[in-house]
């Protein structure tokens, strides 16, 4: 027999997967919450029994992304034999290859607000500097290093989601990204 709580997670499992394929093939403005609802198979109300609402909906999409931009990031990292700084960047930036990361990333600005997107990104950056600094690749990590990191790294995303040729962006992010290390190196 299935309990409440397996009928309540599998729910807000449908409508997390119906909101990141919607949001990722139309954007945010294009998506109703009859959509969502529609598209998981569940009431309206079921959303927002789970949800305060799409924008509540969106930002735990965003999360969810974030956290998975994040696994692969430690998944590179493990599999170098040397891990570095400029790989977890590269990491993340192949990321942004995802076209569902893309048109996501685009939206997470405006709904959810600079402050919350740059929030997420932090978190995982400064995580990347403290490896760094215990490595011996950099001497300090400090709040707003990782803060600053975080933005420009969030900026490159944005630049390869909205580029006419997102291949040439990635490779000259890229580019940038190792400069921007270099600077930070202890050697």
């Amino acid at each position: 027999m299935v309990t409440h709580a397996e009928r309540s997670e599998a729910t807000r499992s449908a409508l997390l997967d119906a909101g990141r394929r919607l949001f990722a093939e139309r954007g945010y403005a294009a998506v109703s919450v009859n959509d969502i609802a529609e598209a998981a198979g569940v009431t309206t109300g079921a959303l927002y029994h789970q949800f305060a609402g799409k924008r509540d909906l969106f930002g735990a999409v965003y999360s969810d992304l974030v956290k998975g931009v994040w696994a692969l990031v430690l998944e590179a990292r493990a599999s170098h034999a040397q891990p570095s700084l400029l790989a977890d960047c590269e990491a993340y930036l192949d990321s942004c290859a995802n076209p569902a990361f893309n048109r996501i990333t685009i939206d997470g600005p405006t709904v959810l607000g600079s402050d919350q997107v740059l929030d997420e990104a932090q978190a995982m950056v400064e995580a990347s500097l403290t490896e760094a600094r215990d490595r011996g690749e950099i001497v300090t990590t400090p709040t707003i290093l990782a803060r600053m990191l975080a933005a420009a790294l969030k900026e490159a995303a944005m630049t390869i989601a909205t580029a006419d040729d997102p291949a040439a962006a990635r490779d000259a992010a890229r580019e940038s990204a190792r400069q921007l290390i270099a600077g930070l190196s202890a050697q």
